[in-house]
């Protein structure tokens, strides 16, 4: 089960080599990681998604990443009211049917942004939930796409 946890931690050396330890010694997959700087100097809120076998487990991992030097606060915001999004960058090769990507991307004409069309390639943004995402990359998927970089999830309560 997909898990979201952040976290607030103190912006030293070594905090998220230790924070990233935990789930590989209990090899569990953290899927993405995304750090910022918060309002407050040296500061930092961490927002982990990992693959975490159960409600038990989850727990058990709070209380650890609690217990961890330069740690102030720890949540599983999973359930909770939160704004989850993620940045998409694609890179694909321009269609010869341009009608046809203009069907497949008008389902997210809010989330997608052609950023540049140059040299026989369009440059999009899209930002949104993963699932969203996900869906958006799949229906690209009968189109040629050369490129795709993602950032980790960032997300507010």
């Amino acid at each position: 089960m997909r898990r979201t946890f952040k976290l607030k931690v103190f912006d030293k050396a070594g905090t998220l080599n230790r924070l990233t330890s935990l789930f590989v010694r209990r090899q569990f997959n953290i899927v993405n990681i995304a750090a910022s700087p918060t309002r407050e100097e040296g500061l930092t809120e961490i927002t982990f998604v990992a693959d975490v076998p159960n409600e038990q487990v989850t727990r058990t991992i709070i209380q650890q990443l609690k217990k961890q030097v330069n740690t102030l606060i720890v949540e599983d915001i999973t359930d909770t009211n939160t704004f989850n999004r993620e940045l998409l960058l694609i890179k694909l090769k321009t269609p010869s049917d341009f009608s046809h990507f203009e069907k497949i991307i008008h389902p997210y004409d809010a989330l997608v942004t052609i950023l540049k069309e140059d040299q026989g390639y369009i440059y999009l943004q899209a930002a949104g939930p993963q699932y969203t995402l996900d869906n958006l990359l799949d229906d690209l998927s009968s189109l040629d796409i050369d490129q795709v970089s993602r950032s980790g999830t960032a997300g507010i309560i």
